[in-house]
């Protein structure tokens, strides 16, 4: 029977349209940048690619015994991928906003199956683009409160479990 062991959920910045997933104590700066794709995966760390770069986004992180059950089914995109964990502490790269650190500790170093998935993207950015047609003032707190509205309806989920 497979079981999760942990998981853990935090509102990530997507900077520039990407944020990226990260060991943090071995930092991958050799994985390419997402540009038009989903995701982009390294030897080390992941990228995934919002369509905008103003909500907050909402990123789960779980750590498996094995492989999940995947039914995608609610899910617009994923990828399965194979990355190497030096210490199996993981924390998000929000590139020029700093990093989260130590959001989710997996059970020993090594190399771990990954599967990273996404929605609402669309949704998100349209909706974010839409309030700039309802409100004049950006800045005016009509539009902060609306903008917070928006706050963690784009997801993110990536799950990891060792490498058979």
């Amino acid at each position: 029977m497979n079981r999760l062991l942990d998981r853990n959920s935090t509102l990530v910045y997507p900077d520039y349209g990407m944020f990226q997933i990260f060991d943090c104590e071995d930092y991958d700066d050799t994985a390419a940048v997402p540009g038009r794709h989903d995701f982009s995966v390294g030897e080390r760390s992941v990228y995934f690619r919002s369509l905008q770069t103003n909500v907050l986004v909402r990123l789960t992180l779980e750590s498996w015994e094995s492989e999940p059950d995947w039914d995608g089914a609610s899910w617009e995109g994923s990828r399965t991928a194979v990355i190497e964990l030096a210490t199996g502490v993981v924390g998000v790269n929000e590139i020029t906003a700093g990093a989260q650190h130590d959001l989710l500790t997996l059970p020993a170093p090594g190399r771990y199956g990954i599967r990273v998935a996404h929605r609402n993207r669309h949704e998100v950015s349209e909706a974010h683009m839409a309030l700039h047609d309802r409100f004049e003032d950006v800045q005016g707190p009509g539009f902060r409160a609306a903008k917070r509205d928006l706050e963690g309806r784009e997801q993110y989920l990536a799950q990891f479990w060792p490498e058979a």
